[in-house]
């Protein structure tokens, strides 16, 4: 009879195992500000007209991968940040609902080719918790591609999953 507690080292050890030899994700992912300098670089937020900075999401597995769009409801919340900023507060934006009329997975990213995601902060994005009004604050930001495993993305071959960038440090401006 094998007892309780090696019986849950030996399951360990092979669900470890199984876990732990996961797939790594077929991308990896990038954010360009929109000016930069140095190890910094600076982001706007603003309702109406903010300055575009982008989101690289690069292939690097040998294969073509399939990818929402944002245009869609399918890729619509895809991409996200996470922002912390200098008190140490962190914040999660993220596209906020809207309305849509077709869906389809239009885009196929070969072997190291990338995705370049244009992204302007302005008021179809929310915040969570509200985000403090200030014209100028240092920031870290990492940004997140995330896919949800869904019937559609089985049926359209889509990669489901969480891909994060590193950490960035930036400046964020708002007006």
């Amino acid at each position: 009879m094998i007892k309780p507690a090696l019986l849950s080292i030996v399951l360990l050890a092979v669900f470890g195992t199984l876990w732990s030899d996961a797939a790594p994700a077929p991308f990896s992912l990038a954010v360009v500000p929109s000016r930069s300098f140095g190890d910094g670089g600076i982001i706007a937020m603003s309702h109406d007209k903010p300055q575009d900075f982008y989101v690289v999401l690069t292939n690097v597995s040998g294969e073509p991968q399939v990818v929402w769009e944002l245009w869609n409801s399918w890729g619509h919340q895809t991409i996200s940040f996470e922002l912390t900023t200098a008190n140490g507060k962190r914040f999660v934006l993220s596209r906020g609902p809207q309305g849509f009329t077709k869906n389809n997975p239009s885009t196929s990213v070969q072997p190291g080719e990338h995705e370049v995601y244009a992204i302007h902060l302005d008021k179809s994005w929310l915040t969570a918790p509200a985000f403090p009004k200030a014209d100028e604050m240092p920031i870290t930001l990492k940004a997140v591609y995330q896919v949800s495993p869904t019937p559609e993305a089985t049926e359209h071959k889509v990669w489901a999953g969480r891909v994060e960038s590193h950490t960035y440090h930036f400046t964020l401006r708002q007006w």
